[in-house]
């Protein structure tokens, strides 16, 4: 029946196999589960001297909160919460990450700190296109794998904030960096700021290691800008200035060019304007699922029949598009055999291009039309 409590009565048991570490509100241990043969690290609510208990319990239910909300290769994973309410007492189960914080990993590896840079830039664009700011921004918040994979961890002061309007800075921490932002004079917190502590975090590990090869200096430099009127504005732009410079890597060919321009040419020409505040869609294999799922509701057809459909593989938000149907079935089949047949390299660079496409495309506000696309 509807609403009805479902209990699980059978206690699932772990095997401690060490302490990992302990904060001000939290204590960290590595668990086994010995039935599927898999480490997990727990992280236990345990304020210390039980001072503002309540408060703290409420902000590690925040947390859990955010950890359910993120699913991204460089962010670490979310498994499973237990939480006691009235006994105050809380527990997340997560993914256990081996290596070592992203300082130690240059040290070792400093041939790596390039692509470190690019999969840090990956999971922060993640969170700012879901709305999340991390906060708390240091070298042991980024870990890195024996393998090289960077994964971001502890969001104890994460929020989920409406990027209109909600800027407050309403966390004081003892920050690593000796130069603050400018903006923190104001009490502002935002995902420049983020930015401003990711370039400030590799900046230290360059300098301290003395790298002579990072590839993205340039990019670094206008992170760090104390002035944020300066500073580049968004983790996306970093990204895809990224892409840009590694185009010259990548060998298209001519086949592959002419597919993607048909395509790039007929679907720019589906929009008539886009909403100041619409986000392009990131997800590379939700893109090629959904226009998966266009293509064959048209196997029958010669032109696609619902542009809004297409569209909806690439923008979400607000935007006005043409309804005359005007693609071809051809070159959707061609472009999605091209996206499938891609490296993720190539096909990042497929996506960055119809961004710049999209760019063009004339920009309104929401509020100044209230068409529903």
């Amino acid at each position: 029946m509807n609403n009805e409590i479902i209990s699980f009565l059978r206690q699932k048991d772990y095997k401690f196999i060490r302490d990992i570490g302990e904060g001000g509100c939290a204590k960290t241990v590595l668990l086994k589960d010995d039935l599927i043969d898999e480490l997990f690290v727990c992280k236990k609510y345990s304020p210390l001297n039980g001072l503002q208990e309540s408060a703290l319990f409420d902000k590690f239910v925040q947390e859990i909160k955010l950890l359910h909300m993120l699913s991204h290769q460089n962010i670490v994973r979310f498994f499973n919460h237990y939480l006691y309410p009235q006994e105050k007492v809380g527990y997340i189960l997560m993914e256990y990450i081996e290596g070592d914080n992203i300082e130690g990993y240059v040290k070792l590896h400093p041939e790596d700190v390039s692509d470190l840079f690019i999969q840090t830039i990956d999971a922060f664009n993640y969170l700012e296109n879901i709305d999340i700011l991390h906060r708390d921004i240091r070298p042991y918040n980024i870990l890195v794998t024996n393998t090289g994979i960077v994964k971001v961890i502890d969001f104890g002061f994460g929020k989920k904030i409406d990027f209109g309007k909600d800027y407050e800075k309403s966390i004081t921490l003892n920050w690593w960096c000796d130069i603050l932002p400018r903006e923190f004079q104001e009490k502002i917190y935002d995902r420049k700021t983020e930015i401003y502590f990711v370039g400030r975090l590799f900046e230290k590990i360059i300098l301290e290691n003395e790298i002579n090869n990072f590839a993205y200096k340039e990019l670094l430099n206008k992170m760090i800008e104390v002035d944020e009127q300066k500073r580049i504005d968004s983790f996306s732009t970093i990204k895809r200035a990224i892409l840009t410079s590694k185009l010259s890597e990548l060998d298209f060919s001519e086949d592959e060019k002419f597919t993607y321009r048909k395509f790039a040419d007929t679907i720019s020409t589906l929009f008539i304007k886009i909403d100041e505040k619409a986000k392009y869609s990131t997800d590379i294999d939700q893109i090629i699922k959904r226009l998966e799922k266009v293509y064959k509701s048209s196997l029958l057809e010669e032109i696609l029949q619902n542009n809004l459909e297409i569209t909806r593989c690439f923008v979400t938000g607000s935007y006005t598009y043409q309804t005359r149907p005007t693609m071809e079935v051809p070159i959707l089949e061609d472009f999605l055999s091209l996206m499938k047949s891609c490296s993720r390299d190539k096909q990042n660079i497929i996506l960055n291009n119809l961004w710049g496409r999209f760019d063009t495309i004339k920009r309104y506000s929401e509020e100044e039309d209230d068409l529903p696309f």
